[in-house]
């Protein structure tokens, strides 16, 4: 196994929010300034809080239970491997060429984006804390292997989310190993990674944005997450990738990235 696919998999063993935010990297863009600025975005507020009162959690705990129920053998095991955190989940799409070796400075630059992107997970996440399906619901049961490969551990028994309309201070909660529900971390992950893969390559921009769904979905199909979590991973996941977009650091980045990812690719 390649060096980077295990640096992936080991990732896979604590929150995603956590992995993002923290792993390091030497050189390359991860050594500079963040691309977004700290007052850009207030993500607590621009996000919706997750649904509170017993009408919209019944919606999102049916809509759980349903998946449970339809899901098909194939795409539960599709699920349980998309608990790992990688861009080379989509390497079914762009082909063996993109993989940890032929691309460094594309790993590179992921790394640097998703470990901002692993701050504004962390921050709402400790907000609101909103338990997970498995915590509200008995009857929903992911596998002990989903749970762990994915840090969505069990937590504080009815934890409960901040009001409606009153974003937290996010610094008031200790930062532990429980990823709370909402918003989906793997599903903001997937968004960003396919948004910024179709501008490197528009060709498979069709293909690309549905393998990010895909990813997202992975998260309701293994019963970690509710619907309304997943919403809410791609709104943000959406929100980075646009105030990127604004720096010229970002965007020289990106160029690069791109220019090695076709070179790997064999494409012009």
């Amino acid at each position: 196994m390649r060096q980077g696919a295990r640096t992936f998999i080991r990732m896979a063993a604590v929150p995603l929010w956590l992995a993002l935010a923290g792993c390091a990297a030497v050189g390359g863009p991860s050594a500079e300034a963040p691309y977004i600025r700290p007052d850009s975005v207030d993500m607590l507020r621009l996000l919706p809080p997750p649904p509170i009162g017993e009408a919209a959690l019944a919606d999102d705990l049916a809509a759980v239970r349903a998946m449970q129920r339809s899901r098909t053998a194939e795409r539960f095991a599709q699920a349980r491997e998309d608990a790992t955190v990688s861009i080379f989940r989509f390497a079914d799409v762009l082909g063996s060429g993109f993989n940890a070796d032929a691309v460094p400075v594309t790993t590179e630059f992921f790394g640097k984006v998703n470990r901002e992107l692993g701050r504004y997970i962390g921050e709402t996440k400790n907000c609101w804390r909103r338990p997970r399906p498995y915590e509200i619901d008995p009857q929903i049961q992911p596998p002990e292997d989903l749970l762990n490969s994915t840090g969505a551990r069990r937590g504080p028994p009815r934890a409960q989310a901040m009001p409606a309309g009153a974003p937290c201070d996010a610094a008031q909660y200790e930062v532990d190993s429980y990823s709370f529900s909402y918003p989906s971390g793997h599903t903001a992950f997937g968004t960003l990674t396919a948004i910024l893969l179709a501008q490197m390559v528009p060709e498979k921009h069709i293909e690309l944005f549905e393998r990010g769904r895909e990813y997202g979905d992975s998260r309701l199909v293994g019963g970690v997450h509710f619907p309304s979590d997943i919403e809410a991973g791609r709104i943000l996941a959406t929100t980075v990738a646009a105030l990127m977009m604004l720096d010229e650091r970002f965007r020289a980045d990106l160029d690069a990235a791109r220019r090695e990812l076709r070179a790997a690719l064999g494409l012009p």
